[in-house]
């Protein structure tokens, strides 16, 4: 059955909904999360595979999972292995940005504990990159409520021509959500039931 449209009325709402979403994300059994993040992983590379020779030219930015976030790390390692330029980011302030990595090793613990590209690494600059992108809530029109600090949103605004994918469980989606006017859209979505293309806009 689906879920009922979420009207946002106010940020108050959207919190709320946020905080449903990383509660159902958070309450799965961890052996339950992990077959999901193989699935998802899975899903990811045939994806890719439709796709490779975009993804040689363009490259991905990834991110690197904290907390209870879909955890993508064997799908990064077999995209290093399929020679895709692959990028992740660093926060300093207000502001984000990508930066080349060539192992799933070369990272640090950087920004609220997350783990970051070591430093020294060459920030990437690959403007038409496959991004993907992890949040609270997704619904299947390409809206996506983040973690509430707006990173990606600012990051995504000002480089308009990268393809977004967003990344999520499936406990994670709804059949609606309303953007803010600040809120990037994503392109697609990928869960452990599948992909979407989101073409709506």
């Amino acid at each position: 059955m689906a879920q009922p449209i979420i009207w946002v009325k106010n940020m108050e709402t959207k919190q709320q909904i946020r905080k449903q979403g990383l509660r159902a994300r958070s309450g799965m059994p961890q052996g339950q999360r992990r077959r999901y993040d193989s699935r998802i992983c899975e899903n990811l590379k045939a994806y890719v595979k439709e796709r490779k020779g975009e993804f040689l030219q363009r490259g991905a930015y990834g991110y690197y999972p904290y907390g209870s976030e879909v955890n993508l790390t064997a799908f990064y390692t077999w995209l290093l292995q399929q020679k895709i330029p692959l990028a992740f980011p660093r926060v300093s302030g207000e502001t984000m940005e990508f930066y080349r990595v060539l192992s799933m090793d070369a990272f640090e613990t950087g920004a609220f504990g997350i783990r970051e590209p070591v430093s020294g690494q060459k920030q990437a600059g690959l403007d038409q990159a496959f991004c993907f992108v992890p949040g609270s809530v997704f619904d299947r029109m390409g809206n996506r409520y983040g973690y509430g600090k707006g990173y990606y949103d600012r990051y995504l605004g000002g480089h308009p021509e990268m393809y977004r994918i967003g990344i999520a469980y499936g406990t994670q989606v709804r059949e609606e959500i309303l953007p803010e006017r600040h809120d990037m859209k994503m392109h697609a979505l990928v869960t452990e039931k599948g992909g979407y293309e989101l073409c709506s806009y």
